[in-house]
């Protein structure tokens, strides 16, 4: 009872201790990650701030720059006194607007100009009258075709007059020559006078008329290269009349003849659009880049054609006047995402359209200076529409603002994506806490792990030692007590006979050999804690160690319940080992397979050589050893029952000395067992070489 009292209050003094511990390393635990938490969210709202700084500056900067942006932009739609055409294609291909109007400080329009406006006496020549009625009416072609050559040949000096118009304004009655020509090319063509035709239509064609300032007499000559077109389009043999009509055609679109005469708008879209299909229809002309002034034909027929819808809107300048100039403002459409812009100079009155597209793009750069994995952008303009970003953002915007002067009441608003992006902003600084904090938990939890176990361990240690003191004074005590009931009863003459005195005597003789044992284990055990253990290492012969092994032990074993075998060959090669020593390992493990066996003992000593060692291995069919304790059997102080009233004596050092012994030799041992079964320990020491 006494000795369960100790033992408690060792627990008792361990948890205490234990508690302590844990205290001191919980309490500093959580206050670094108290302070590690403050420092993160302090990193956060200076990270913000510096956000929200920053982008405030670029959104300044970026309000500047859009400004500037759109200022080029006015400038470039304005009139500087070239050619409408020649500015449309500079807008086209900056890609400025989707659509303009240019007038003059008049109000008249510049651009785009109708066949109407530009030439209001266009209308057929009524010498023609007869030639019409028999083509269109009459259905007469060939009467028709004779019809317009009179009218052509009637023209006085007509071939001396083309050499005398280059260069100069032709005559009045230029219109109607080109217009018998074209209709004797026409009627000769519905004969299946092809040829013929062709030779006609081609004089029209090519007519130095064509640089001429008669805007009627230039859209003659291009109609007449149209017609000429799609009557060599599909001949091989005109080929070279083909590229030559068609690349004057080109060379008459979206651009002004020498005279300053160009096509009117609504003409020239119609024969832009024919140019492309036949180039679309033609092998020959398939291969061929449109491009009119590094421009591709195709976005200059679509930006001409969405002037000409936005004439119709606004035909003339008074129709602007509710707009306020330099301002982009919403125009109504059924899209309902469409812009204009009125823009007002000394020279001229400048309107232009922009899509949502168009106004998109001219944002991208604006929205670049933010846009970014961490940050998103939200637009609207004035009537509160989304121009670009999400329709609902999660959050509030951080930064809000104007875009420009040129885009009033348009807003701009900044947000942080989906996640923390102060994390990302702060995670350098943020890693650097987070580690070395978490550098310093570890290392303090490392710190209370190995003060425990070393606690753990002496406490372990001392509890050991308790058992041990108990252990030794019963292991002492109980032979000693016999020895001296023995002597007394000897002393006292309480004998029957000599016989009685002899087993008496041999009882005496054993418990002194087993006081011996035990004391000779606490000796070597003494001088290996003090490393005072010095083995006399030489050449052995495994065979005489086992030998004098199994001959110490015979005595014990040599009894009718014991059977105790060995196999022992002569011929196994010599270990450098010290050979007391090694008698004690083989003694000690044959001791204790005696103890652990059952009341029918059965014992083996077998000494084996195999690749360059020597075993000696000692096997019992005891009890056998638990599994759980098969790794602490060698460990000084251990025995599996330690309980006072178990069969089996000893301390719990006979193993620890044996290991110690064989990791001096360089060797090894090792344990099989099954609880039951018995077991099985293995020495393994090299051979000499």
């Amino acid at each position: 009872m006494p000795k369960r009292l100790k033992l408690n209050a060792d627990s008792g003094q361990y948890r205490w201790v234990v508690s302590l511990l844990a205290v001191a390393v919980v309490l500093p635990t959580v206050c670094l990650l108290w302070f590690m938490n403050e420092a993160i969210d302090n990193e956060r709202f200076v990270i913000r701030q510096k956000l929200v700084l920053f982008h405030t500056d670029q959104l300044e900067k970026a309000r500047r720059e859009a400004d500037d942006d759109w200022a080029r932009r006015c400038r470039r739609i304005e009139d500087d006194e070239a050619h409408p055409y020649r500015r449309l294609a500079e807008i086209v291909a900056q890609g400025g607007c989707d659509a303009v109007l240019m007038y003059d400080p008049s109000g008249r329009r510049l651009y785009p100009v109708l066949s109407t406006e530009a030439d209001r006496t266009g209308g057929p020549s009524d010498v023609l009258a007869d030639a019409w009625q028999l083509e269109f009416v009459d259905r007469d072609y060939a009467g028709a075709a004779e019809r317009y050559e009179q009218h052509a040949l009637s023209a006085s000096g007509y071939r001396r007059r083309l050499a005398e118009w280059v260069g100069k304004a032709p005559p009045l009655d230029d219109r109607g020559l080109l217009d018998a020509l074209i209709g004797q090319a026409r009627c000769l063509a519905r004969l299946d006078r092809t040829a013929e035709a062709i030779g006609v239509c081609r004089q029209v064609a090519f007519s130095p008329l064509a640089d001429g300032a008669d805007v009627g007499v230039l859209s003659r000559i291009a109609n007449a290269r149209l017609l000429l077109l799609g009557w060599t389009r599909d001949r091989r043999q005109y080929g070279e009349l083909l590229d030559e009509t068609f690349s004057g055609l080109l060379d008459m679109l979206y651009q002004p003849n020498p005279a300053g005469v160009a096509l009117p708008a609504d003409q020239n879209l119609f024969l832009a659009r024919k140019a492309m299909d036949i180039a679309g229809q033609s092998p020959q002309l398939q291969s061929r880049r449109l491009r009119i002034g590094g421009v591709p034909l195709e976005r200059l027929v679509e930006f001409e054609a969405r002037s000409l819808a936005l004439a119709d809107r606004f035909a003339a300048s008074s129709d602007l006047d509710a707009w306020e100039p330099d301002r982009l403002q919403p125009l109504e459409a059924a899209d309902n995402d469409v812009y204009g812009l009125l823009h007002r100079s000394e020279r001229s009155v400048c309107f232009a359209l922009f899509s949502g597209q168009t106004v998109r793009a001219a944002l991208g750069e604006f929205i670049g200076s933010f846009q970014t994995d961490a940050i998103e952008c939200r637009i609207t303009d004035d009537a509160g529409r989304l121009i670009v970003g999400p329709d609902e953002p999660r959050t509030e915007p951080f930064v809000a603002g104007p875009i420009g002067a040129h885009l009033p009441n348009w807003r701009i608003e900044l947000f942080f994506r989906e996640g923390d992006v102060l994390e990302r902003a702060a995670g350098e600084r943020i890693a650097i806490y987070t580690w070395t904090g978490t550098l310093v938990i570890v290392l303090i939890l490392l710190s209370g792990a190995v003060a425990a176990r070393a606690i753990g361990k002496q406490v372990k240690l001392n509890r050991l030692k308790n058992d041990f003191i108990a252990t030794v004074t019963h292991e002492l005590k109980t032979p000693l007590a016999s020895m001296r009931v023995l002597v007394d009863t000897l002393l006292e003459g309480h004998y029957r006979d000599p016989q009685q005195v002899t087993d008496y005597l041999q009882l005496i003789s054993k418990e002194n050999g087993r006081l011996s044992r035990l004391i000779d284990n606490f000796l070597t055990f003494s001088r290996m804690e003090r490393n005072k253990q010095a083995f006399r290492m030489r050449p052995t012969s495994p065979a005489v160690i086992a030998h004098n092994a199994a001959e110490a032990v015979h005595t014990k074993f040599d009894r009718p319940s014991c059977r105790f075998e060995t196999e022992i060959p002569e011929d196994l090669p010599d270990v450098t080992a010290d050979p007391d020593a090694m008698v004690t390992v083989l003694v000690n493990l044959l001791d204790n397979a005696y103890k652990y066996s059952r009341d029918e003992k059965h014992i083996v000593l077998r000494v084996t050589s195999e690749n360059g060692s020597v075993r000696f291995a000692v096997s019992d069919h005891g009890v056998g050893i638990p599994r759980r304790a098969l790794k602490r059997i060698f460990k000084r102080f251990y025995q599996a029952d330690r309980t006072l009233s178990r069969r089996a004596e000893g301390c719990g050092l006979g193993l620890s000395i044996a290991r110690f012994i064989i990791d001096a030799h360089g060797g090894t041992i090792r344990v099989e067992s099954r609880p039951g079964h018995g077991s099985t320990f293995t020495v393994t020491l090299p051979a000499k070489g």
